[in-house]
């Protein structure tokens, strides 16, 4: 077996898990999951992603990712005040993305009644 089949099983492995921690969320209310996994082969990065939990904790959640990214991505440039605003567009960019697909569900809805 080689690396690349070994990597691919764990990946798999990775997938199962993230099933596993959203049936939990799912059946738990008081439980807030948020879980990304990604596996990149050379040709490209793979993912699997699971969120699921009241709109306020899975937005903190995303900001602490973001702010992480962030981080991650502007080592040498890590001004307090480029970082700040980075993760606000990103919260920003995330609420309007989910008002876009709500309206988008709310007018297929309308169409379909």
């Amino acid at each position: 077996m080689t690396q690349k089949n070994i990597e691919e099983i764990k990946f798999e492995e990775a997938k199962k898990l993230v099933k596993e921690l959203q049936a939990i969320a799912t059946f738990n209310e008081n439980i807030t999951c948020a879980v990304n996994i990604s596996f990149n082969d050379g040709k490209g990065v793979h993912s699997a992603s699971s969120a699921l939990g009241g709109k306020s904790e899975l937005l903190k959640m995303y900001g602490d990712i973001a702010e992480a990214i962030v981080y991650e991505f502007m080592k040498d440039h890590d001004c307090i005040c480029n970082v700040n605003e980075t993760i606000e567009h990103a919260i920003e960019g995330a609420v309007n993305g989910f008002k876009k697909f709500k309206q988008e569900e709310k007018e297929k809805s309308d169409e379909n009644n």
